[in-house]
């Protein structure tokens, strides 16, 4: 299970990509992958670009509108 957010509690920055085995019961720091540290609007979207890729859509800090794949091995 994927999920991806802005870490912070109080802002809307450092876009994180977590990753839960246990479908969300728990959400370990190790399977966190940051995508932008720095302030931002961070909405997102992911989808599968193949079986071992996933791809995500997000607003950066910079106002960019940015495509990342990730790897999922």
């Amino acid at each position: 299970l994927l999920f991806a957010n802005p870490a912070s509690t109080s802002n809307r920055d450092h876009i994180t990509l977590k990753v839960s085995k246990d479908d969300g019961n728990t959400w370990p720091e190790e399977k966190h992958i940051l995508l932008d540290e720095y302030t931002g609007r961070g909405y997102s979207c992911i989808t599968s670009v193949n079986d071992s890729t996933i791809g995500i859509l997000y607003e950066s800090s910079q106002a960019d509108i940015v495509f990342q794949t990730v790897s999922l091995q």
